[in-house]
């Protein structure tokens, strides 16, 4: 049996189960209501919204313990990655996120007071600022990052064998591509 044998073809939850959840319902009153009007799409970005709401919920949360958020795991993050010596341009940093620059300077501000990074001005142009993750800033993000994956994954394999998984991802990805432009945002 194949993936799509699982599907409904009106975004609720496929009739072999039992189990329904709040977007079920609301689908249940839309089609009472304006029968005429498709809203077969609700049953995937509805869920889409509802699921990211609840991620973002844990994840905030579990940034919480650490006494960190989103915007300093998010510069660190691309820093790490980006091997030794974990250093960026500023305008590296500004393209691969959702904010403006101003945003990021305000963010490298605080990474900076915090004693995460360093920020070095090139002496030949005074616009090109160069970012470097310091040993304290690798330390908190590598404790962060672990921490994250680890209970990223245990939400999920609570919830999904490993086949849903690799499927979520292949659909996932699909749409995605769809959304975005090919250079993706870097995030956590």
């Amino acid at each position: 049996m194949t993936f799509d044998n699982f599907l409904s073809t009106d975004g609720r939850a496929p009739a072999f189960r039992q189990s329904r959840d709040g977007v079920d319902k609301v689908i249940d009153e839309w089609h009472a209501e304006r029968a005429d009007i498709d809203v077969t799409s609700m049953g995937i970005v509805s869920r889409i919204w509802r699921i990211a709401r609840h991620l973002e919920r844990q994840r905030e949360k579990n940034l919480a313990e650490w006494s960190t958020d989103r915007g300093t795991v998010d510069i660190l993050s691309m820093l790490r990655r980006s091997g030794p010596p974990y250093r960026r341009t500023a305008g590296d940093l500004t393209k691969h996120s959702l904010i403006t620059s101003g945003g990021v300077s305000q963010r490298l501000e605080k990474l900076e007071r915090g004693e995460l990074i360093t920020r070095h001005v090139d002496v030949n142009d005074r616009r090109r600022v160069e970012v470097q993750l310091t040993a304290k800033g690798t330390e908190l993000i590598d404790s962060v990052f672990g921490d994250v994956m680890d209970r990223d994954t245990a939400t999920l394999a609570g919830a999904l064998s490993p086949t849903d998984r690799e499927m979520l991802v292949i659909l996932l990805r699909k749409l995605l591509l769809s959304l975005e432009p090919s250079e993706a945002v870097d995030e956590i």
